[in-house]
């Protein structure tokens, strides 16, 4: 059995598994899930899916500024409806379709492989190492003592500010590097390097604060939270067998926040939320289909 099938059936495998315990959690919790439910106001879950959509906007225009990278010009709202519409692939089992979807887009305006791969690899550098900054970097600047109660280092706020600070520090420097030095074949621009860095922080800020708002008010903890879903989000993003990363995201929250909240307010919220984004992404990505029409997927010629 090839390489290929194996992984088809593992995503399946793990997609029927969560499905199930999904079913089991909630017929044997079922009276805890509705009284969290309930704590949830219909204007915190409108606020949180508004965030949301500003995220993913923000999302969108990565692939913007990544293509500008390589000398290509593509227009905001050509970028959305590409990120929009390509980004439904990840829920299919294969697990390459949203990166397999936007590669062949760029192949059919005539990017290059090359530079379509550079683009590709440099948008991901972005959104994996600014996930991993400001992930550490919020749970540092929180009033929690997480770091010192786990690994017993970092004992004391003003160690925990500056230790966020320097890992922002360390973050924007490598990113610089990156640009100078690694992608060589553009021309370094201040002004996009700062835009790329304010909507890198910007995305994780809003996706963070839009799970927050599943959350009975008054709860505080909000840095945590941030902090806790751009880690989650990478592990989800990186598990090749969990299409979209289900599963995985809500079991490192609720192992992360555990700290904070009760398992089972942290499981339900994490379900909500899950919930809402996907329903984001389907709005977005069929909405950008009716507005602006199918992204081309191929070569004419082919």
């Amino acid at each position: 059995m090839s390489r290929k099938k194996v992984i088809n059936i593992l995503k399946w495998v793990w997609l029927l598994a969560v499905l199930a315990f999904a079913g089991w959690y909630l017929v044997t919790h079922f009276q805890e899930i509705r009284e969290n439910l309930k704590a949830v106001s219909a204007e915190r879950l409108v606020l949180s899916v508004f965030l949301l959509f500003i995220g993913k906007f923000f999302l969108s225009d990565l692939t913007r500024l990544s293509l500008k990278k390589v000398n290509w010009k593509m227009e905001y709202t050509d970028a959305l409806s590409v990120t929009s519409v390509t980004q439904l692939g990840k829920y299919l089992p294969g697990g390459i379709w949203h990166f397999a979807g936007k590669f062949g887009v760029y192949k059919a305006r005539g990017l290059s492989a090359v530079d379509a791969t550079r683009a590709m690899v440099l948008e991901n550098i972005w959104l994996f190492s600014s996930a991993t900054a400001v992930g550490i970097s919020a749970l540092l600047f929180s009033a929690s003592d997480l770091f010192c109660d786990q690994f017993g280092v970092l004992c004391g706020p003003e160690y925990q500010f500056a230790a966020g600070i320097g890992v922002l520090f360390l973050w924007v420097i490598g990113l610089f590097v990156v640009e100078k030095f690694v992608n060589k074949k553009s021309k370094f621009s201040l002004i996009d390097f700062i835009l790329v860095l304010a909507e890198l922080v910007s995305i994780w800020v809003l996706f963070g604060v839009s799970f927050f708002m599943v959350f009975p008010p008054g709860g505080g903890f909000l840095s945590e939270v941030i902090g806790a879903f751009g880690l989650s989000w990478i592990a989800g993003y990186a598990a090749f067998f969990a299409p979209g990363g289900i599963g995985i995201r809500e079991a490192l929250l609720a192992l992360i926040l555990g700290a904070f909240f009760a398992g089972e307010m942290v499981a339900v919220r994490a379900a909500i939320h899950r919930l809402i984004w996907v329903l984001v992404e389907i709005i977005l990505g069929l909405g950008c289909i009716l507005v602006f029409g199918m992204p081309i997927v191929e070569a004419p010629e082919s």
